[in-house]
Parts: structure tokens; C-alpha cells; sequence
């Protein structure tokens, strides 16, 4: 099925809108404008809301990473058990290929204004009442990421609220990482993305690592 030019120009505006504004600092008038979209109403024709244009750009993207990942996962347990820089490995080349697929990408800092207002302990999904949950994805391939990051969690020497909080700490740090490197990129000063990801995957297994004092 054919995307509509409209539906389209939303959603690369929404991408890059809130990976520069922010999830708050986008208003919807102002999207629609950079949309090329007369109609105001927009949003709520093509996507019923705007969590549905947030869940759509998502979309756009997550299924195919998270897809990517559940088959670096399927290596990862040929060994017995998997590494914890295998199962790194799975969560953050996925990110690093969806990045590089770009020209530019917005991917990760789209990610880190979302993650702004997650829980702590990302293996939490926020109830519609909760501080904070004003935006989550919506997204069946979520669970392929949810067992992967519970799986780290679950292989790290930490007691379990430890560990979930680690490994909450290292997606951060790893979106974190590829958002600065997006930046970067736009001004042309970035490092080759291959070293960098290969150094992002060792300093996250460092962080996981890291004792409890």
C-alpha cells in the first residue's frame, strides 16, 4: 500500500522536528507548516493523534532493528551461554546500521527526547497515569528488545533492581552517544561511524560491569 505525500511529509517533519525541539518543544501548527500541510487538522486525519505520529515515526524504524536484533541474538546463543559483549553487540549495531542508513539521521535523538520522560528502569513499561509516561512506543517488535535488555540485565552480577537500573543507564548512554554523533555529523566533525560504534559497544560493556559499591 502506497504511502499519501502528506502522511510522508509528517512524518519525516515529526523525525526531525522532535529530535531537534523536543517531544514538548514541537507544536502540532508548526509541524503541519514544515510538513507543507495547509490543514491544521492534519495529524489527527492521517495519524488520529499525535501519539499516533510519534508511534508512526517509531514505526518506521523499529520493526527493522528490532528484527536485525533478534537475529544477533540467534548467533549470540550459539555460545554457551551468550557473552555479555554479544548480547551488547545485538543491542547496539542495530542502532549504528539505522544511523547510517540516514542522509542525515535523526533516529537517535528522536530516541533520546523520548527517553527524556522514560522510567529509570527502562524493562518498565509506565502505566497511562504515571509521571513521566506522556510518550512510550507502541509496537509489537518492543518485546524482542524488552527480552533482550532483560537478558543483559538478568546476566549482570548486581542484584535485579541494580541490574535493571544498569542496564537503563547503558541505553541512555549508548542513545546518548549516537545522537551526539548525529549532531556532529550535521556539522561535518563526526568520526568514522565504525569506530565509533566499536568504541560505544566497549564502554557500555565497562559500564554493565562497573561493582556496586
Amino acid at each position: 500500500m502506497a504511502v499519501s505525500t502528506g502522511r510522508l511529509a509528517l512524518l519525516d517533519a515529526a523525525e526531525k522536528l522532535v529530535a531537534l525541539k523536543g517531544i514538548h518543544g514541537t507544536s502540532a501548527r508548526e509541524l503541519t507548516k514544515a510538513a507543507g500541510q495547509r490543514n491544521n487538522s492534519a495529524i489527527t486525519y492521517h495519524f488520529g493523534s499525535w501519539h499516533g505520529l510519534l508511534d508512526a515515526v517509531w514505526n518506521r524504524h523499529a520493526p527493522r532493528i528490532n528484527i536485525e536484533r533478534a537475529t544477533l541474538v540467534e548467533v549470540a546463543e550459539r555460545d554457551a551461554p551468550p557473552t555479555l559483549e554479544r548480547l551488547v553487540y545485538a543491542y547496539v549495531h542495530p542502532i549504528a546500521t539505522e544511523v547510517a542508513r540516514g542522509n542525515p539521521s535523526y533516529w537517535a535523538r528522536f530516541n533520546e527526547q523520548w527517553l527524556a520522560a522514560a522510567p529509570l528502569e527502562l524493562l518498565t513499561v509506565p502505566g497511562p497515569d504515571d509521571v513521566g509516561a506522556d510518550y512510550y512506543p507502541s509496537d509489537e517488535s518492543l518485546d524482542i528488545l524488552t527480552d533482550l535488555l532483560t537478558r543483559i540485565a538478568e546476566g549482570l552480577d548486581l542484584p535485579d533492581s541494580a541490574a535493571r537500573r544498569r542496564v537503563g543507564l547503558m541505553v541512555r548512554f549508548v542513545i546518548g552517544s549516537f545522537a551526539t554523533w548525529e549532531r556532529a555529523e550535521d556539522s561535518g566533525a563526526a568520526p568514522d561511524l565504525t569506530t565509533f560504534e566499536t568504541e560505544v559497544l566497549d564502554i557500555a560493556c565497562a559500564m554493565l560491569r562497573v561493582p556496586q559499591r
